[in-house]
């Protein structure tokens, strides 16, 4: 039986060394091969090996674990057990690091955020126990990683503030290291957080930041990542001309890396069409409000034109009343109210009261003019040389 392990780890290594181009997965391995290799080693077998077969067989395992993590993750979760499991009985700090992301991972992958959570403390407090044992790099990316992964699932439990927390908390690391290209991803990352919060303002501010540690770190990717989602941010503002042109840049990338970014270039393609879209919206919207205007104006032109000629026809109107009043009306004397015509009897009383000529004629449904015009008229009726005069007299007479 220790003969069969050892020639299985013999293959196994064999085939991790030299047959890798063979290997087919996400990551250029054939992990059906690979899976063969420990498919026999039971929990015993692995614990009474020595450090170098059993660092092999582990080996084997967080190849298969992180191999499978995109096609099976039912096999990805039974090898991060593994995984954990040697890590765990060896005092292995990173192989038990290692089995905790990934188990919290398919826990996260299938919404069970706290169980998730629940692995990813766990690989925390792996790191904590790191330094003094490994480099301060590897403890560094170690930390990052896991930062940078609650993050993601508070993000994804709707905690912004404190996914920011942790968020913060990478950055700290990806800064004292100079790991521009990780903190361009990091930036991409919170940029698409606030574009779904709603908040462009620190969407651009993100992408922004992640294009410009793009540009430092000469990550073709990750600048072509950053101007995606500026895009989308402009696409977002309105802003359709600024929208096309980070797109199009970004698409110059993913159209020289089809075969490896197919997905990355069909999420840009379906932005750049809907800048389009808009574009062709706010066209309409900018010849739809030009007829507008041009209808206004026209109607405006109308109504003036329609003022002036009512303005041309009143004082037509006042020039023949005018003509009327000046012609002498003849002298009528007045025994009474039968006297006066029934309109006079209407504007007699309302002069009496002290209404002005406009107020009278608001109140009658009549001109100002011709309101003057019977002023003027009970004037003459009146022998009188005033308002107060007529008045006067038609008081002393009883008509009023």
């Amino acid at each position: 039986m220790k003969k069969r392990i050892l020639f299985c780890l013999v293959i196994f290594l064999f085939e991790s060394v030299f047959a890798r181009a063979e290997y087919n997965d996400h990551r250029n391995r054939n992990l059906d091969s690979l899976e063969r290799v420990v498919a026999g080693v039971t929990p015993e077998q692995v614990a009474a090996m020595d450090d170098e077969h059993c660092t092999a067989t582990v080996s084997a395992y967080a190849e298969l674990m992180w191999g499978y993590a995109q096609i099976n993750s039912e096999r990805s979760l039974f090898f991060a057990r593994k995984t954990l499991a040697v890590g765990t009985q060896r005092d292995w700090l990173y192989r038990m690091f290692d089995g905790n992301r990934m188990i919290g991972q398919y826990y996260y992958g299938v919404g069970q955020c706290d169980s998730a959570m629940y692995y990813y403390l766990q690989a925390l407090k792996v790191i904590d126990r790191m330094p003094g044992r490994y480099d301060e790099e590897v403890v560094d990316d170690a930390r990052s990683q896991m930062f940078g992964t609650i993050g993601n699932l508070y993000n994804v439990m709707d905690s912004i503030p404190k996914a920011m927390e942790y968020y913060a908390l990478a950055e700290d690391i990806f800064e004292k290291q100079g790991w521009k290209e990780s903190s361009s991803v990091l930036y991409h990352n919170m940029g698409e957080t606030w574009m779904e919060e709603g908040n462009l303002a620190e969407a651009e501010r993100c992408f922004s930041q992640a294009l410009d540690f793009g540009n430092e770190s000469a990550d073709s990717l990750q600048i072509a990542e950053a101007l995606s989602g500026l895009g989308a941010v402009y696409l977002q503002k309105g802003k359709t001309n600024k929208a096309l042109h980070y797109l199009q840049q970004a698409d110059e990338y993913y159209i020289h890396h089809e075969d490896q970014e197919f997905g990355h270039r069909i999420e840009a393609l379906d932005l750049i069409g809907k800048v389009l879209k808009a574009q062709k919206r706010q066209l309409w919207v900018m010849v739809a409000g030009g007829f507008a205007i041009i209808l206004l104006l026209i109607g405006f032109i109308v109504i003036l034109l329609h003022s002036r000629r009512l303005r041309k026809e009143k004082e037509a109107a006042d020039e023949v009343i005018d003509q009327a009043l000046e012609v002498e009306t003849p002298h009528v004397v007045l025994e009474n109210e039968n006297d006066l015509t029934q309109r006079e009897k209407e504007i007699l009383p309302l002069l009496a009261a002290g209404l002005t000529s406009p107020q009278i004629a608001d109140k009658l449904y009549l001109s100002i003019p011709t309101i003057k015009w019977y002023r003027r008229r009970l004037l003459e009726r009146f022998n009188a040389k005033n308002t107060t005069e007529m008045i006067m007299k038609a008081r002393e007479k009883s008509f009023l």
